[in-house]
């Protein structure tokens, strides 16, 4: 029997919210029909890479990333890299929604059929934790009153660090569309070939040419438009997988690291802990399987 494409399964509810957990096996795919949003969501990406389309701006979500979704609201789905990919999706009650986003910037809670303005932000340090701990209390369990006041948290700095990283429907826009245009492809293409070959990346030079520019310009314009440098995407990138591996068993650090694209155990080490605050052997005593 084949093995469903998708999977949802809801693990925790309160006060309006529902943290489900999905998983996508898709293998690569085009960008497909419209599909209506069935909930309010806030959708942090644990693993994999996929491709989301709304009135003709297309992100490529990756771990980097936190995305919101409204109601009722039609989105495009793509899968340019093989394997799917996991997600931890919150869903939100209209009203709590509102709510939330008022707590930000009160301007903007005032349409209830699309609480959310901002389709897309990168996920900081803080909310990349919270997920996690999140997840390890929905695994294990850790009383009523401390997975809501998680939830919760996890919801309101997730709207957070869309308005402290300027996140938006689109990227921060130049002077005309059709700049705008040029600069969202060129940024969506050099994710799309880091994420195809995480564990050893083109060079900046390699990237340049495949899109047409100079390294030069790729560099100021990946920095000016997503708010981080382009080897601190991938430094990023490459610890939230790591972490990812690190919430679900034990491993070899070495060969994790090897596996990663990181040079030694040491590099790993470091680059883990500048991004994540402690060393990834803390990290899996704290957030993996007891």
């Amino acid at each position: 029997m084949n093995e469903p494409r998708q999977t949802w399964s809801v693990c925790f509810q309160a006060f309006g919210l529902a943290v489900v957990n999905f998983c996508c096996r898709a293998h690569v795919e085009r960008e497909g029909l419209e599909e209506p949003n069935p909930t309010n969501s806030i959708v942090l990406v644990r693993r994999g890479v996929f491709g989301r389309s709304r009135r003709g701006d297309t992100v490529l979500a990756d771990a980097n990333h936190v995305l919101f979704f409204n109601a009722g609201e039609p989105y495009r789905y793509s899968h340019p890299v093989p394997g799917g990919d996991d997600c931890t999706i919150v869903t939100v009650e209209t009203h709590r929604a509102l709510e939330l986003v008022a707590r930000h910037a009160p301007g903007d809670a005032e349409d209830a059929h699309a609480p959310f303005r901002w389709g897309h932000a990168l996920s900081d340090t803080h909310l990349a934790t919270l997920h996690y701990e999140m997840l390890r209390l929905v695994a294990h369990g850790g009383g009523r009153l401390v997975m809501e006041d998680a939830l919760l948290e996890l919801a309101d700095e997730s709207i957070g660090a869309c308005y402290r990283s300027g996140g938006s429907l689109a990227y921060r826009e130049p002077p005309s569309r059709h700049a705008a245009r040029r600069r969202r492809d060129l940024i969506e293409s050099v994710k799309l070939a880091v994420n195809e070959r995480l564990d050893s990346p083109p060079s900046l030079g390699e990237l340049a040419a495949g899109c047409d520019c100079s390294p030069f310009h790729l560099s100021r314009t990946f920095r000016e438009t997503v708010g981080v440098s382009l080897r601190r995407y991938v430094s990023r990138l490459r610890t939230r997988v790591a972490a990812d591996h690190l919430t679900r068993g034990p491993r070899d650090l070495t060969r994790l690291a090897l596996e990663l694209g990181f040079a030694d155990h040491s590099h790993f080490t470091s680059t883990f802990r500048r991004e994540w605050g402690v060393p990834p052997s803390r990290f899996r005593a704290r957030l993996g399987p007891r």
